[in-house]
This record gives structure tokens, sequence and C-alpha cells, in this order.
């Protein structure tokens, strides 16, 4: 009765809008209250422990270096010269600046990790440029939507590093595990955008000379050195994902302030301080969030759950099945921070039992999650795309349903084909 008040608090609180951190907080707060009155009170103290406990993990500190280093980028010019180079090499292909789009979010997926960021760098810069190539604003957000979802997918990636701080999993091959899920993503985008051009007749950019090729390739060269630099100094384990991202902010830095001259102590101080605030927030939700979790497993959520998967089959095929349908419909509600908090302790375990691999887990659970970021009615990266498009979300997403469909595709072959996970980290990260 207790878990089943819980959870619909939670919906309840999502829907009248609150932010997802004090919903959670609030409706573990109403759960404390209401169990004074049972046999069984919750303790508040205890709670404050688990909400300290959540975030006091040095994997963490991953977080803000990472969304420092994303704000870094927009000051220096990073995200430009990107799309510049990208814009060079595919701008002349059907689909023009649509393929540029899905290019520039690839490239700047292994620099970001995270996708609302690079919707919001690779949608100022291109969205605009598209109305103006008479591209239907819908559309021009839509595939800067859609090709984001690759961000938290190739490494560096912000979910990857809370995932496995959660459920205790090497980072380092988790990042590796989604390289090539992340490549086929943007493929199979890239030739749908192709396709959708051919249909609709979209404008295609003059082809650049080899000239221009190499002047951008040479503009973009240290920025697309960043990845390099991140996933090398974890392969070769010189540096943990933390000690990794730290390096990547130096690396930015120096980017900034000696090579292009674009960065000032008035900028740096701007960035750290809306590092500082994202992280809070992101905090906060880890801290409310094990909250929850702490609640749900006391009422036994994870068996309540495991036995009714197992009820519906014991194979674990249709099991994978089954966990993409949920994890796709929570995803739609709720944002991927809390749900991995709240069900990576209850599925990993049920599905290690049967033999899948946790990396190949962890893969399959992020993209389903970040999917969720297209979706509505919470669809966080439709409403940014769509403040800079001028459009309405929904409209945004009924554009968006060819590349959702294609991107549960990837999704499919990437549950039932293992190897395409864990072929690069067994190969270069194997686990001890």
């Amino acid at each position: 009765m207790m878990l089943a008040i819980l959870m619909v608090l939670l919906v309840l609180f999502i829907f009248l809008g609150m932010e997802i951190a004090w919903a959670i907080g609030a409706a573990c707060l109403a759960y404390m209250i209401l169990s004074l009155g049972t046999d069984n009170p919750v303790n508040f103290v205890l709670l404050s422990h688990q909400a300290l406990d959540g975030i006091d993990n040095f994997a963490l500190l991953a977080i803000p270096l990472f969304i420092f280093a994303g704000e870094l980028m927009a000051e220096t010019g990073v995200t430009q010269r990107l799309v510049r180079f990208a814009a060079s090499w595919v701008g002349h292909i059907r689909g023009g600046l649509a393929n540029v789009a899905v290019t520039s979010n690839f490239i700047m997926a292994g620099v970001s990790g995270s996708a609302i960021a690079d919707a919001a760098a690779t949608g100022t810069v291109l969205i605009p440029e598209m109305v103006k190539r008479k591209y239907p604003p819908t559309f021009a957000a839509a595939v800067i939507a859609a090709s984001s979802t690759v961000g938290p997918i190739i490494p560096p990636s912000i979910a990857f590093v809370l995932l496995g701080a959660i459920v205790n999993i090497s980072v380092g091959r988790l990042f590796l595990g989604g390289v090539i899920p992340g490549c086929l993503m943007s493929a199979a985008m890239f030739g749908l955008t192709w396709w959708i051009a051919r249909r609709r007749g979209f404008a295609v950019e003059p082809q650049a000379s080899w000239g221009e090729r190499g002047m951008a390739l040479l503009s973009a060269a240290l920025p697309l050195a960043a990845p390099i630099i991140v996933m090398r100094a974890m392969v070769i384990g010189v540096a943990t994902p933390t000690e990794a991202a730290a390096v990547l902010v130096a690396y930015i830095l120096f980017l900034g302030f000696v090579i292009y001259r674009t960065l000032t102590p008035a900028t740096l101080l701007r960035c750290a301080g809306n590092a500082a605030l994202v992280t809070c927030i992101i905090m906060l939700t880890v801290g409310t969030a094990q909250m929850f979790s702490w609640l749900s497993v006391q009422e036994q959520f994870g068996q309540i759950l495991t036995r009714g998967m197992l009820a519906v089959t014991t194979d674990p095929y249709v099991l994978l099945l089954l966990l993409n349908v949920v994890l796709l419909f929570l995803g739609t509600f709720m944002e991927p921070l809390p749900l991995m908090l709240v069900m990576g302790p209850i599925i990993f375990p049920l599905f290690g039992s049967m033999g899948v691999d946790p990396v190949h887990l962890g893969v399959v659970m992020v993209i389903n999650l970040i999917l969720g970021l297209i979706t509505p009615p919470v669809g966080l990266i439709l409403n940014v795309v769509g403040v800079i498009a001028r459009a309405d979300p929904m409209e945004v997403f009924w554009e968006c349903l060819p590349y959702m469909a294609v991107l549960i595709l990837v999704l499919l072959a990437v549950t039932y084909i293992p190897a395409i996970t864990l072929w690069l980290p067994n190969l270069l990260l194997p686990s001890s």
C-alpha cells in the first residue's frame, strides 16, 4: 500500500509540473509523514543519510568537469569550428544542412557528453540557417533533436559516468561499449535524412573545394583531438574517468586562452558559475533519487517488479524486449537520471543472474532513456529545440517519428547482438 502511495505521488507531482528533484523529494517527504501512522515509521535522519550517500561518490566528480568543459566549448568557438568542418565534408550531399546537423552532433558527442547541451549548441547555429534555406522549422528542430541523442552514447558520456557509479560498472568499458552503437545511430539517421531530403526536395549546399575542406579540417583539428585524448588516457590506464574529465577541461582551457584566445577571466567565471548551477541541480536529483531508491528497496519494489516480469516469461530475450518497452514508456515522463537511480539496482542483478553482460545492459538502458528526451510529455530536448526554432514541441515530435523508428531499430540490434556493444571494450579494456 505504501509503495503504491509513493509511486502515485511521484507521478502526480511530475504531471503537476514540479521539477523532477523536487517531485521526488516531495514524494519521499509525504511517504515519511504518512509512515508515522504505520507500524514501521521512517526515521527522517535515515533519509538525510541516504541523500548524502547518494552524492558521496568520487566518480560523480566527473560530471561537473564534463559540464564545465561543455560550457567552455561554447565560449571558445569550438561548436562553430566543428559545424564548419562538417559542412565542408557533407553539406553537398542531398539533405544539405540536415546532413550537417547529424554529422555535427556526432562530432559534438565526442566532446560534451550531454544530449541537451549538444542540441542547444548545434541548434543555435544550424536551425536559423536551415530555416533561411526553406527547411520547415519543425523539421530543422526535429533533425537536431534526434541527432543529439548520440551525445550520451559516444564517449565521453555523463550518463555512463552516473550509471557506472550507481551499479558499480567500469566507466571506461561503458565508454568503449557506446562507440559502435553511437556510430550506428548516426549512420542510420544520416541515411534517413538523405531519403527524406530526396523525397521533399530539400536544398543542398555548394560542394566545398579540397582546399576549403583542408582549411576546415585544420581549424577543427584541435577540438577533434579532445575525445581522442580522453579515451586514450583511460584505455592505457593513466587516468580514471574523473581524471580524464579534468584533462579535458585543462585542454579546452589551453585552446581558449593560448590558441584561440577567445576566453577571458570574466567568461571563465561565467562558465564556472553555469556549470556549478547545473551540477547543483543534478546532485540534488541524485540525492533525492537515492532517497526514493532506498524507500523502494524497503518496500520491496525490486522483488515485486522481478516477480512481475518473471511471471510473463523467463526467456532472457523476451525479458530484454519487455525491459525496452518499460524503459521507453517510463522515459516519456521521467528524466534519465532518476530512472537510472531507481531502476539500475533492480534490473542489473536480475539480468546479471541470466548471464547478460552489465556493460551490454548499461548501453541498452542508456539508449532507451535518452530516447525519452525526444518524446512527450517531458521531452526536454523537444522543448529546447522548439524554443530555438519557435515551433510547437508536439509538431517537432511528429517530425521526429521517422527518426524514432530507425533509432528503435538500432536499439533492437544492440539489444540482441551483444557483440555490437562488447567487441570494442573486450578488445581494448578487457575486464579483470
